[in-house]
């Protein structure tokens, strides 16, 4: 499904530029700027990886480093469903590989996809400061930010949500496994853990952006650092919002109108967009994918030896 969303995406992006004047403008892209721009995607995946170990290790999950880089990557493919709930996935996967109940590890995943969230949020707010009004916009975000931090760390909110849950059939029965996952989570919230999950967050959501910055270059020589980051990150925050596998067409849509309203013909948006991606998201599915077969060897030996 993902992937037939992809190709859809790079159709309908070739039919709204024009499939000869996309790939008139792909074949001005400098190819070697591929090294840098994929070396920054990494950077981001390296970053988040040692949130991932910071955060098992607080919950006292025991995992070795290279199984849990192998979930960790594997959360990548798994991250291409919809609002990336597969992701929970991971969790299954430390349950399989050894490391304890997935409940436990159900909190890392959450307080993963809360600290991206609110860094991207801080970096759409550093981006937009170039903007007639750029310190308010900022300002907001920040506000954005820090009412969210205390929604999520507000004990008496949570306690409030889960009695008005309890009291619904369906949900009732699971609240308290709910507690026990609020309570994991709040701990890996904490003022510390927190800070520093959202300095690892800005800076490998940055590093990507950073990415973005030098692929427009190439395009647009006098393009703004914080402006690219403003759409990298704002798209991104667009596509996630829409739910779909990856933001897939949100976020290129997303992108594309950004650039073509900052004066970009549709036809080096479009190929800034599809460079970028490939670079960012379907790079990340890839080493999901290079991932999948020494998990599925772990796994398999670990069936043989409980069997």
């Amino acid at each position: 499904m993902p992937l037939v969303l992809g190709l859809l995406v790079v159709v309908g992006l070739a039919l709204s530029a024009n499939p000869a004047e996309l790939a008139r403008s792909l074949r001005g892209f400098d190819p070697w700027l591929l090294v840098p721009v994929l070396s920054l995607s990494l950077v981001n995946y390296a970053l988040r990886f040692v949130r991932w170990e910071v955060y098992l290790s607080r919950l006292d999950v025991r995992l070795p480093r290279s199984r849990s880089l192998a979930v960790f990557l594997a959360g990548f493919l798994l991250s291409v469903t919809p609002g990336k709930a597969g992701e929970l996935g991971k969790a299954w996967l430390v349950r399989e590989l050894g490391g304890g109940p997935a409940l436990k590890v159900v909190p890392a995943v959450l307080a993963e996809r809360v600290t991206d969230l609110l860094g991207v949020l801080l970096l759409i707010a550093l981006g937009a400061l170039p903007f007639p009004g750029g310190p308010w916009i900022a300002a907001a975000g920040l506000a954005a930010v820090a009412g969210a931090v205390l929604v999520l760390t507000w004990k008496g909110v949570a306690e409030l949500l889960f009695r008005v849950l309890s009291r619904l059939p369906a949900v009732g029965p699971r609240v308290p496994h709910l507690v026990e996952v609020y309570g994991r989570l709040r701990s890996l919230l904490s003022p510390g853990l927190l800070l520093f999950g959202l300095a690892l967050s800005v800076v490998a959501w940055g590093a990507e952006g950073v990415g973005f910055f030098l692929v427009v270059r190439d395009y647009a020589p006098r393009a703004g650092l914080l402006l690219s980051i403003f759409n990298y990150t704002g798209s991104t925050f667009l596509g996630a919002l829409t739910m779909l596998p990856g933001g897939l067409g949100a976020a290129e849509g997303a992108l594309t109108a950004l650039l073509h309203s900052q004066g970009l013909d549709t036809a080096d948006a479009s190929s800034i967009t599809l460079v970028t991606r490939a670079a960012t998201l379907w790079f990340a599915v890839l080493l999901g994918l290079a991932a999948v077969p020494f998990l599925a060897r772990w796994l398999a030996a670990r069936r043989g030896r409980n069997a």
